[in-house]
C-alpha cells in the first residue's frame, strides 16, 4: 500500500503533467536549500528523500590520517566505521540531519520545491512544443494585446504579434484559431510559443494536411508565393507519370481546396503547374493571363513575355500584384509586353532579394539600407478576380477533380 507522501506525488504530478521522480528530485532539492538556510551547515551535501517522506542530509567528508577541518574531513577509523572499504583520499557520505529538520524542512522548502516544480513545468512544455515546430495547432485566443494575441494551448501560452497575422482579419478572444507554431522562445516567466498565419508555410501545411498524396510524396509543393490576405499561388508538381497535380489539390468537386480556403478567408488560392521549362513556369505562374510568347535571358535572370493586348491588365494584375506573386513564385524577373507594341515595357516584376542573393549578401544589403528586409515580403495589394484562377479554378467550376 502507497504511503501518504508517495500518493501526495501522484497526485501533485498528475496536476503539473509531471512524473513522480520528477516532484521526489523538486522534494530533495528543496530539503536541501532548507538544511543549507541553517545557520552552521555545511556546503557539500547532499539529500535524500525516501518513499515514506522522510528526509536524510548527508555531508560528503575526505577520509584523513589527520582531522585539520571536521567539516569537510573524517579520521580514517570514524571513515571505516561507516564504510569498511575507506581508506585515505576517498569520500565518504555521513549523516549530519539536524534534530526535528523534518519540520523546519516542511516550514522552509516551500518555496524552493514551488520554483523546482515550476522549472519542470517549463522544461516539459518547452521539450513538448519543441517537436512541434513547423507544424500546425490549433488554440484558444484569451486575450489581446498590444504586442499581439495570446493563444492558449493546454499548458502553454502562444503570441501571434501582428507582424504574423493577416491584417483582414478581426481577432476576437474566446475563439478558436490554426495557426503555424514557428518556434518556442525562452522568455522570463518560461517558454513561449510564436506562431503565425501570414507564413508561406502555414498555407503549405494546409495543403499537406488536406492533400495525401503530398504527404506520400506522390505530389510536391514546390514553392508559395503570398500576399497574406490577399491571395496566394501555390506551385506543384507530380512526382508520379501520369498524374494531374492541380486536379489531385482541388479534389472531387473542389473539396480539397475548399477546406483549404476555409482557413484563409478571404484569401484567393491559386495552384500553378511546375515545369522544369523556365518559359513554361513563368507562363503559368502569370494565369489567369494566357502568354503567347515568352523568352528566357538566364544571364538576367529575366522573363521577357508577351501577352495579347486583352491579356496585359490581367497578366499584371491590381497594382502588379499577379505578375508581382508570379515572380516571386518563379524566381524571375518579369517584363510584361503588349504582343501588339513588343517594344513598350508595360510592367516589370522581381523575385524577393532572398531568391538571388545569399544571407550574407542580404546582410550586407540590409546594414546599407538600414531597415529588415523581410518587410519587403509583406506588401499586400487588392485583389481583382474570383478565388481560383488558371487550370485550379477552371476545374472547380466544372466540378472536376
Amino acid at each position: 500500500m502507497k504511503s501518504e507522501f508517495e500518493l501526495a506525488a501522484a497526485q501533485i504530478a498528475a496536476d503539473k503533467g509531471l512524473t513522480i521522480g520528477d516532484v521526489i528530485e523538486a522534494v530533495r532539492v528543496a530539503v536541501e536549500s532548507a538544511y543549507i538556510d541553517l545557520p552552521g551547515s555545511l556546503e557539500d551535501i547532499y539529500a535524500e528523500v525516501d518513499t515514506e517522506g522522510s528526509f536524510t542530509v548527508f555531508a560528503n567528508k575526505t577520509v584523513v590520517s589527520r582531522v585539520s577541518d571536521p567539516d569537510t574531513e573524517i579520521a580514517v577509523a570514524g571513515a571505516r566505521e561507516l564504510d569498511p572499504s575507506a581508506d585515505v583520499g576517498g569520500v565518504v557520505r555521513v549523516d549530519v540531519t539536524p534534530t526535528g529538520f523534518s519540520r523546519i524542512a516542511a516550514q522552509k522548502a516551500g518555496q524552493a520545491m514551488r520554483d523546482t516544480l515550476r522549472e519542470a513545468e517549463r522544461m516539459l512544455v518547452r521539450d513538448l512544443y519543441t517537436d512541434h515546430v513547423s507544424e500546425l495547432m490549433v488554440g484558444k485566443i484569451v486575450r489581446i494585446e498590444n504586442r499581439g494575441a495570446i493563444l492558449e494551448f493546454g499548458r502553454a501560452e502562444a503570441l501571434l504579434p501582428p507582424s504574423e497575422q493577416i491584417s483582414s482579419e478581426r481577432l476576437r478572444p474566446n475563439s478558436w484559431l490554426r495557426v503555424l507554431l514557428l518556434e518556442v522562445r525562452e522568455v522570463g516567466r518560461g517558454p513561449q510559443l510564436l506562431v503565425s498565419r501570414r507564413h508561406p508555410d502555414f498555407v503549405r501545411k494546409l495543403f499537406e494536411r488536406e492533400v495525401p498524396e503530398i504527404n506520400n510524396g506522390v505530389v510536391s509543393v514546390v514553392n508559395i508565393a503570398r500576399d497574406a490576405g490577399v491571395r496566394s499561388k501555390v506551385a506543384v508538381q507530380a512526382m508520379q507519370e501520369g498524374l494531374d497535380p492541380i486536379g489531385t489539390c482541388v479534389g472531387i468537386r473542389g473539396s480539397r481546396i475548399q477546406n483549404i480556403v476555409r482557413d484563409l478567408v478571404p484569401e484567393k488560392v491559386e495552384i500553378v503547374q511546375f515545369s522544369e521549362d523556365p518559359a513554361t513556369y513563368v507562363a503559368n505562374a502569370l494565369s489567369p493571363a494566357r502568354s503567347m510568347r515568352v523568352v528566357i535571358d538566364p544571364e538576367q535572370n529575366l522573363a521577357d513575355v508577351q501577352v495579347a493586348s486583352d491579356m496585359v491588365s490581367l497578366a499584371i494584375g491590381r497594382e502588379g500584384q499577379n505578375s508581382r506573386l508570379a515572380a516571386r513564385l518563379t524566381g524571375w524577373r518579369i517584363n510584361i509586353r503588349d504582343a501588339a507594341q513588343p517594344d513598350k515595357l508595360r510592367s516589370e516584376a522581381a523575385p524577393d532579394p532572398a531568391i538571388l542573393l545569399g544571407d550574407e549578401d542580404l546582410e550586407d544589403l540590409a546594414e546599407i539600407l538600414g531597415q529588415d528586409l523581410s518587410d519587403l515580403d509583406e506588401q499586400e495589394a487588392p485583389d481583382d478576380r474570383d478565388a481560383l484562377a488558371g487550370p485550379a479554378g477552371e476545374a472547380l467550376e466544372r466540378g472536376e477533380a
